[in-house]
């Protein structure tokens, strides 16, 4: 299965399952469909921990992805609290924890994560929609930014329409270290922007974060 983010070279589906029932995700379509088979989703797309996968190595320099398909945000403090031990046996491996709750951080009994995670959140855009269960993406935004950590991301996929400054004044605000952009992929029919806009945005960013990711897919828009 793809790794969802460009930047990443391992995932680790250490949690699994969601909540937050979002018209465009492919993740929860593949676990009730070709994937039910597999007994980590035989109940579905619950969120749950897989205790298999705490036997998992990683290497230096890997850039590993936690829970690619489910938001972690569902684990429990015990749950997260696992998940942390775990990645605190690698010091050289970089994670990346992405969520669009990222208010869990602040839940899981103020649990530390090393510097070697990367936390992050995805807004698809700054309007608000009705395509997910999910905190807004404003939601998001203002709660990462209020979360102090030294190493962060922004993914902005499925792109949807925006608007610019406001926009960018959040990506500004926050800071990320990476920016990845994707486009929807799966045929959702999404409202998105034009190759225009899109184009200018990719732009902009470049002029405030270190490490923009163009995904496949935008060309479709352009």
């Amino acid at each position: 299965m793809s790794r969802m983010f460009r930047s990443i070279t391992r995932t680790w589906n250490c949690f699994v399952g969601c909540r937050f029932d979002c018209t465009y995700c492919n993740a929860k379509k593949a676990a009730l469909t070709r994937f039910k088979h597999i007994d980590r989703y035989k109940d579905g797309f619950y969120p749950h921990l897989i205790e298999s996968e705490f036997s998992k190595t990683f290497k230096p320099r890997e850039f590993v992805f936690i829970g690619y398909m489910g938001d972690i945000s569902f684990a429990t403090p015990a749950e997260a609290l696992r998940i942390n031990t775990h990645i605190r046996k690698f010091p050289d491996t970089r994670f990346l924890l992405c969520t669009k709750n990222p208010y869990c951080f602040f839940k899981w009994d103020d649990l530390e994560w090393p510097d070697n995670v990367v936390i992050a959140t995805t807004i698809e855009t700054n309007r608000l929609n009705r395509l997910s269960k999910a905190p807004t993406t404003y939601d998001r935004f203002a709660t990462l930014l209020r979360y102090h950590h030294p190493h962060k991301m922004v993914s902005i996929e499925p792109i949807m329409d925006f608007d610019p400054a406001t926009l960018l004044c959040w990506i500004d605000d926050l800071q990320p270290e990476i920016v990845e952009v994707g486009a929807d992929n799966y045929k959702n029919s999404l409202p998105e922007p034009d190759g225009e806009k899109l184009d200018e945005l990719l732009a902009r960013l470049r002029q405030i974060v270190p490490i923009v990711i163009e995904k496949d897919g935008l060309d479709r828009i352009r």
